[in-house]
């Protein structure tokens, strides 16, 4: 076994461990219809890191091709958490729209993601250990815009609600999500310039990503004042 490739197993079963956390805590939510979204949410992307593992290893054909499916899998599970996180911690926001009505403000966003882990515009190519999977044509475009735009939002949601708001509970957990977001750009541009080829990108800030979900979850969620 290739010292990269434990590494990979080290961080795949840490992401595993924080997104059973984040279960644990969206389970505790009164909030029905975003306590099963989100669980769904991070059961699916648990499955990206098993992949990941298989990936690295020696799969056969067959596995390549059926867990292909949710090798993308935190392309939703991170952004639509990300979201729904943002909304719980957020009393203008969660105050003036209901759950359901605020997520269907990301239709765009999550009708891209479904598209791509649908229909599958990848192909499998030999990586530095085993294999990765890599978006095809315009697609590695499509996705860095779709992406950045929904990193913006975040990032200017959380800017205006840690000026707004003075709790140093909701400040922390603004200026966690903006941090998030900014590892995962600057992720995103080292896939683009190949600055790092020692395991799959984003591996490792998605789990910060999912760290600062966690956080905003198990925060307290105060009233707007």
């Amino acid at each position: 076994m290739s010292t990269s490739y434990f590494l990979l197993i080290v961080l795949c079963v840490l992401a595993l461990i924080v997104l059973m956390v984040n279960i644990g805590i969206v389970q505790k939510k009164e909030n029905v219809t975003l306590k099963w979204i989100c669980t769904f949410l991070f059961a699916f992307s648990m499955m990206r890191y098993l992949t990941l593992i298989v990936y690295g290893d020696h799969p056969t054909l067959g596995q390549l091709e059926i867990l292909r499916y949710f090798y993308l899998a935190t392309s939703i599970g991170i952004t639509m958490t990300m979201a729904s996180a943002v909304w719980c911690i957020t009393p203008y926001i969660r105050e003036k729209l209901n759950y359901l009505t605020y997520l269907v403000l990301f239709t765009p966003w999550i009708l891209f993601y479904i598209y791509v882990i649908i229909t599958q515009p990848t192909k499998i190519v030999t990586a530095t250990f085993g294999y990765r999977l890599e978006l095809t044509g315009q697609f590695p475009l499509y996705l860095s815009v779709v992406q950045g735009t929904f990193v913006a939002i975040m990032i200017i949601l959380c800017v205006i609600g840690f000026l707004k708001y003075k709790n140093e509970y909701l400040r922390s957990s603004y200026a966690l999500i903006i941090a998030a977001c900014i590892l995962l750009t600057l992720d995103g541009i080292g896939y683009f310039v190949n600055l790092l080829n020692i395991i799959p990108p984003f591996t490792a800030t998605e789990i910060f990503a999912f760290m600062a979900i966690a956080y905003a979850f198990y925060i307290k969620p105060v009233k707007r004042r």
